[in-house]
């Protein structure tokens, strides 16, 4: 198994891409599943989410601290789908959607008539 792609072992979530579709496994919660084509996405993103006092802390103290779940924002041509991301390895998971947005703006790219 390839470690590079789960971003959380116990339950298991990982996400990649394969053959030019983005796989998500998440075995947490099921109805995240899926197999997308990387045409029919515009971009991937993390949104982080800091309860109000968090924010309070970050804001007086300046004192950053991580969140506890995160969403992972799939943005397509034509809508998004929101993937919450408890208790994942959040700087292997902004590497990977780095990743993926490199590969689809080269897809796309590569794709447009000049």
């Amino acid at each position: 198994m390839n470690d590079d792609k789960i971003i959380r072992k116990n339950p298991l979530f990982e996400f990649y891409v394969e053959n030019e579709h983005l796989v998500i496994t998440n075995e947490d919660y099921v109805k995240d599943n899926c197999v997308v084509n990387l045409n029919s996405i515009s971009h991937l993103e993390l949104i982080r989410s800091l309860s109000f006092f968090d924010k309070i802390i970050e804001v007086i103290i300046g004192f950053w601290q991580d969140s506890k779940s995160d969403v992972l924002r799939i943005n397509f041509k034509n809508g998004f789908k929101d993937i919450v991301l408890t208790n994942c390895d959040i700087k292997k998971t902004e590497l990977i959607i780095y990743k993926i947005n490199r590969l689809i703006l080269e897809q796309e790219n590569n794709t447009k008539p000049i």
